[in-house]
């Protein structure tokens, strides 16, 4: 077999090569995004991502250049689109189960997006380094997956004090939409029943709460007389408040 032929049937075969880690990364991002929806809440944009990396997968078995198309639009869109939602989260270790699903989709979608691309150039994985890169991404996903679950264990969670407005989130929804207070100091207890990140935000008082996945923080500070919207940036669409102080 000539070096030509070699460095084709590298690319080209299903199981192993750039092809071979372009279909892992596929499966690492359909198995992500069933966690995510069985943990956070059923979210219809990721299930027809995981749709489009199952049809991806399944035709790498019979092409190459087809399938390496589809699946790097789709890693590329997921990405782009998840954006809002992945870097707030990827700011919080202690956030536990939603920081490794996350770090795990950005690691997939990256590798697969290196895999895509090298298939469409024709590459050689002849040196292994499709291996070495799949090893170098599971070694970075177990390193930070193991700074997460520390992270989170050793949280200091807050408890609620007398006097502090409390509030929880849940369903993806403040439990209050409408709060009141008096000037000066203001303490807001959040309880955060959902297993993703959520903020208690408040852009004119500089209030920027991270409250982990499944954990309750609490937050002091001074206000003045008047109105102020309070939001989750991940989730500033349907996470949003007002904070009325007499």
């Amino acid at each position: 077999m000539s070096e030509s032929q070699m460095n084709e049937s590298s690319v080209a075969s299903p199981g192993s090569g750039w092809t071979g880690l372009l279909k892992w990364s596929a499966i690492v991002s359909i198995v992500v995004i069933v966690l995510i929806n069985v943990f956070a809440g059923l979210i219809p944009p990721l299930i027809v991502f995981a749709l489009l990396f199952l049809g991806g997968v399944i035709w790498l078995g019979r092409a190459t250049k087809g399938p390496a198309i589809l699946l790097l639009v789709a890693f590329i869109l997921m990405v782009a689109m998840s954006a809002p939602f992945i870097i707030p989260t990827l700011t919080v270790p202690e956030s536990g189960g939603d920081f490794i699903l996350n770090i795990a989709s950005v690691l997939a979608a990256l590798v697969g997006i290196v895999a895509a691309v090298a298939i469409l150039r024709r590459a050689s994985a002849s040196d292994g380094t499709p291996r070495k890169l799949g090893l170098a991404a599971v070694g970075l996903f177990l390193a930070l997956a193991i700074f997460s679950i520390v992270s989170t264990v050793g949280y200091d969670e807050a408890t609620a004090q007398a006097g502090d407005i409390e509030l929880a989130t849940e369903d993806i929804e403040f439990t209050d939409t409408s709060i009141d207070a008096q000037s000066g100091e203001v303490s807001v207890f959040v309880n955060n029943v959902d297993g993703t990140l959520h903020t208690f935000t408040i852009d004119e008082l500089d209030v920027n709460l991270d409250i982990p996945a499944s954990k309750a923080a609490r937050v002091s500070f001074q206000a003045e007389p008047g109105t102020y919207e309070f939001y989750c940036t991940p989730h500033k669409e349907d996470m949003k408040g007002t904070l009325t102080v007499q």
